[in-house]
């Protein structure tokens, strides 16, 4: 399976496992719920998908990498204490608690939440001295003498022989109490997260082009690439251009730790860099791409294939950061106006009532981020909306302690809903007009079904197209569903690679 089958399949694993009757007794009994074993290849998103799927259920998050911890560690040290039998006083060994479950046990007192997730990583890679103890957990939930919490689901995830050699085999009796899932890389699952969380285009194009450069780890070939590389490889490169820092040639090779997939995508980041100095994106989302440059825009069809997918791309980026812009804005309106809600049910209207009573809102809202902060529930880009957030807040505070009252909050909810209007608007002419961009200038050949298909994945610029231009949305599904279209791109593109 995929790594998005994997996440679908815990996350109903996890609902049936916490899943009570009427009576407040779990559905499947505890010693029936097998923890899920997730073996597969390294750096394709194990640890992401199980942030994601507590954020999604609300649930606790509780993280370990297992190559770290010694049997002390993860079963706790020894102590004697006076213990009697038959009248009899004995001096016995008994254990602290292990860090593990203590672990569990202060995420659960902290944020309040009393299920969750216990992910143990690598771990098959555990030391000699701990696998017992491991494999005792994995059958019966315990370390040493300490259980783990019921409604604690347990995920372990480890990696095939193939790709670690320090790697230990579980034996019959264990595989037969746990609930395996292997896990392949999947570049058009990658894909859809990584559209999503705004990698850089020149990764997401490369990669469309070269698929074969996604996942590089082969016997007997030297070094590796994983999607862990490409994400990380992305997070630097935007940083690095947003400061307007020069990108070296020995940085791809610090990413992508295979010399022919590194020297290819060296290349085309080149190339990338090139048209994001020549194609002025700007004009082409206004609508301005006639006048003095229609020559030079007649001319972009006779480019090659990997230029012309660079071009798609950098439009892509300024949209999905358009839409990225317009689910901030939306999210600092609907925040307030919450918040004004929240104030106008308790009657405060002005004054230095109101003044404490924002405060005190204030306060509540801080500690519950801090709260989904450490349970790892903090969604991405979500530490930037709450920032703003409170300043926008506070600014209102202060405007009502030189009198204003709580019509400032209600005048400011309406000032960021009309400024999320603007955006939205914004957006859908700039789709409509990179959409006639790229028909116009290639035609309806894979460009358009590559920018075509990537918007629709992308949830910001679908919901906008699918709102405000329906003709224009419908026309893209009914293009994107001709029979044997992918195909015929697929051909197009190797037919492109090899010239």
């Amino acid at each position: 399976m995929n790594i998005q089958e994997a996440k679908e399949e815990i996350k109903r694993t996890v609902e049936a496992y916490t899943a009570r009757t009427a009576a407040g007794a779990f559905r499947i009994p505890v010693k029936r719920q097998r923890p899920i074993l997730l073996i597969g290849p390294p750096g394709i998103g194990k640890t992401a998908i199980m942030e994601q799927i507590a954020r999604e259920c609300g649930l606790g998050l509780v993280s370990y990498t297992m190559t770290h911890h010694t049997r002390q560690s993860a079963i706790g040290l020894p102590v004697l204490e006076e213990r009697e039998f038959e009248g009899e006083t004995y001096t016995v060994t008994a254990y602290t608690m292990s860090e593990i479950i203590a672990s569990v046990y202060e995420q659960m007192e902290s944020s309040g939440i009393g299920e969750g997730i216990l992910f143990l990583d690598e771990i098959n890679c555990v030391s000699e001295t701990l696998m017992p103890a491991m494999l005792q957990f994995l059958q019966y939930k315990t370390f040493g003498s300490h259980r783990l919490p019921e409604g604690w689901v347990i995920v372990a995830a480890g990696n095939p022989f193939v790709y670690n050699r320090s790697v230990r085999e579980f034996d019959t009796v264990t595989l037969d109490r746990v609930k395996r899932m292997d896990v392949e890389p999947d570049l058009e699952v990658w894909k859809r997260y990584a559209i999503r969380e705004g990698l850089h285009p020149a990764v997401l194009s490369f990669l469309e082009l070269r698929p074969e450069y996604f996942y590089v780890m082969e016997a007997g070939r030297k070094g590796f690439v994983t999607g862990r590389g490409w994400e990380d490889l992305s997070e630097m490169l935007l940083t690095l251009e947003e400061l307007r820092l020069p990108v070296e040639e020995i940085l791809f090779g610090q990413y992508l730790q295979e010399k022919e997939t590194a020297r290819a995508f060296a290349f085309y980041y080149r190339l990338y860099e090139k048209w994001s100095r020549q194609l002025r994106p700007e004009g082409i989302l206004q609508g301005k791409y006639g006048g003095k440059r229609q020559k030079e825009y007649q001319d972009l069809p006779k480019l090659p294939f990997d230029e012309r997918l660079c071009i798609v791309w950098l439009l892509m980026r300024r949209l999905s950061r358009m839409a990225e812009d317009l689910e901030d804005q939306g999210s600092l309106a609907e925040s307030l106006e919450f918040f004004t809600e929240g104030l106008k049910r308790n009657g405060e209207t002005g004054g230095e009532t109101l003044v404490r009573a924002c405060f005190e809102a204030l306060d509540r809202r801080r500690k519950g981020i801090q709260v989904r902060r450490d349970c790892g529930l903090l969604e991405s880009g979500a530490e930037e909306r709450e920032k703003r957030f409170f300043e926008a807040a506070f600014d209102c505070v202060e405007q009502v302690k030189r009198g204003q009252d709580i019509r400032i909050f209600e005048s400011r909810v309406k000032r960021e809903k009309a400024k999320a209007g603007e955006r939205r608007k914004e957006l859908a002419a700039a789709l409509g007009n990179v959409i006639g961009f790229v028909r116009g200038a290639f035609g309806e050949g894979q460009e358009l079904v590559i920018l075509l298909t990537d918007l629709l994945e992308h949830p910001g610029t679908e919901r906008v197209m699918r709102e405000e231009l329906s003709e224009e949305y419908a026309k893209a599904e009914a293009f994107l569903n001709t029979d044997s279209r992918e195909e015929a791109l697929r051909r197009r593109v190797l037919e492109e690679k090899t010239v």
